[in-house]
């Protein structure tokens, strides 16, 4: 989210499958769960630029789902700025989900 935030001025999209993240993320009630410091963090972040939540469907969700497997299995974390990463090439484009922002 940093990440994003620091090479982009364009409102940030959220993107979940999950209601009860959105929810976190959204409103200003206090979160105590395991990954209330997460939500937290989140919000701070997100304070600094208009977002967007939207709630998708967990099909819809694939590519975030490899890649966070991706991550844990590997061990790693990388960033491909400007790309694809080749691991996802076929997946991405089936779940590029447009939007309109105005």
């Amino acid at each position: 989210m940093a990440l994003a935030i620091q090479h982009s001025n364009l409102p940030v999209v959220l993107q979940s499958d999950s209601s009860e993240a959105l929810s976190s993320v959204s409103n200003a009630a206090l979160v105590r769960s395991a990954y209330g410091h997460l939500v937290l963090e989140i919000k701070d972040l997100l304070g600094s630029r208009e977002f967007v939540p939207q709630k998708i469907s967990h099909t819809q969700n694939r590519v975030a789902d490899w890649l966070a497997n991706y991550s844990r299995s590997e061990r790693a974390t990388a960033v491909w700025p400007g790309s694809v990463p080749p691991c996802i090439e076929d997946l991405w484009p089936l779940e590029c989900n447009s939007m309109n922002l105005q």
